[in-house]
């Protein structure tokens, strides 16, 4: 278990949101991952979030919990007519969304840069 208890980083870049995933959950203690995705959550609600980007490039690898959890954000999104896109992930994550059929619920870019501005197109 890692001592950061920090398990997403959020930024806004050119008017998107972009949240972290800082590792999978089982690098941080359940409560804080919770309370964090808790947060995330209503600040999707209150600020009617509309464009958000989920960055993969901080773990070869997402589990189940956090793959719900990153769901969980994009369903926010999509309910108030907005749009989340994933970038970053690794090969085998990459197959994994593949497998999961990710990819036919969020799209999926390579980098950051052109995640942000499918999400500012509204893909």
């Amino acid at each position: 278990m890692t001592q950061n208890t920090k398990a997403f980083d959020v930024s806004t870049h050119r008017g998107v949101v972009v949240v972290t995933p800082l590792g999978d959950t089982l690098s941080f203690r359940d409560i804080d991952i919770q309370r964090e995705a808790d947060e995330i959550s209503e600040m999707i609600r209150n600020q009617n979030l509309k464009r958000l980007v989920i960055d993969m490039g901080h773990s070869n690898y997402f589990g189940s919990i956090m793959i719900g959890m990153i769901n969980s954000f994009g369903q926010l999104v999509k309910e108030q007519g907005g749009q989340m896109v994933l970038c970053n992930a690794s090969q085998d994550m990459q197959a994994i969304m593949k497998i999961m059929k990710i990819d036919t619920l969020w799209p999926y870019v390579p980098t950051l840069a052109k995640a942000i501005k499918a999400a500012k197109k509204g893909v």
